[in-house]
């Protein structure tokens, strides 16, 4: 088994229909399989499920628990194939996405590759990539990962899991791709290399800072964010974003209410993710 593809899903349909389909077309010419973590109540994916089992190596295993982190970690568990990919349920691959990455697996004879999140315009989603490839440090990290584009061993996940507190579905809800990449480039010599070559959509995420939606997102990022920063002693990286937002939220609070009730609680939510990341770290 060359690649297992293990996606985590809760709450769509549409858009996990639109990747199994990119699945398809890209008629990958070696072994794989495609290992469905369904967060949903049983019976939620099942047109979907029905649709693709008998065209594609589907394997959907229904749990009882939420987190992508986890969620990650439990698909793994259940993986076959050499290397390991993760794209979200609102991506999308493109018919030589991983024929790109495996071929740049062997060219380096690295551990792992990531590639960019692009948008229908062929525009950088997510966050702003780099332009050429390169081999990513811990130094160098920003603007060349992002984990749902990420294709790497197997092996390496022996010793480096995802940290089953931070990520979407847990009150730290951010970061867990940066700390489990800083981890493997810190404490081992597994080698990891980014080609903007290696291409996946995804749709764009803009969020209005006066919807509930923008305010519940950044609450959740930014506690993740706080969580990342004492677990690592980011101190630098934290009190920078600490004194930006409670600066913004004091520029707007003269031109638009909203933006400085937004970085306001972006303030907060740094405030309290740091209180809370002390107490969860001492426990572990």
């Amino acid at each position: 088994m060359q690649l297992s593809i293990i996606i985590p899903t809760l709450g769509r349909k549409t858009e996990l229909d639109m990747l199994l389909n990119s699945i398809l077309v890209a008629n990958l010419d070696f072994d794989y399989e495609i290992i469905i973590v369904d967060q949903n109540p049983e019976s939620f994916l099942t047109d979907i499920i029905d649709k693709y089992k008998i065209i594609l190596p589907i394997f959907q295993e229904n749990v009882s628990f939420k987190g992508l982190s986890k969620a990650k970690n439990y698909g793994v568990c259940l993986a076959k194939g050499k290397y390991i990919s993760f794209p979200d349920d609102d991506c999308k691959i493109f018919k030589d996405t991983y024929e790109k990455a495996l071929d740049l697996l062997n060219e380096k004879r690295c551990d792992m590759v990531f590639g960019k999140c692009i948008d229908e315009k062929d525009e950088d989603s997510v966050l702003k990539f780099r332009k050429s490839e390169y081999q990513l440090d811990r130094s160098n990290m920003l603007g060349g990962f992002v984990e749902a584009t990420v294709v790497c061993k197997r092996e390496i996940f022996n010793d480096y899991l995802f940290d089953e507190n931070m990520g979407v579905g847990e009150f730290f809800g951010a970061e867990e791709g940066f700390d489990w990449l800083y981890r493997i480039l810190t404490t081992s010599n597994y080698t990891a290399f980014y080609s903007p070559d290696i291409k996946f959509y995804h749709p764009q995420v803009i969020l209005s800072k006066g919807d509930i939606s923008a305010l519940n997102r950044v609450f959740k990022y930014r506690c993740g964010t706080a969580y990342l920063c004492h677990k690592h002693e980011f101190d630098a990286k934290y009190y920078k974003r600490l004194y930006m937002s409670k600066i913004a939220s004091i520029i707007y609070n003269f031109t638009d209410k909203t933006k400085s009730d937004y970085y306001e609680l972006e303030y907060l939510s740094l405030k309290i993710g740091k209180l809370f990341a002390k107490r969860s770290l001492k426990r572990t």
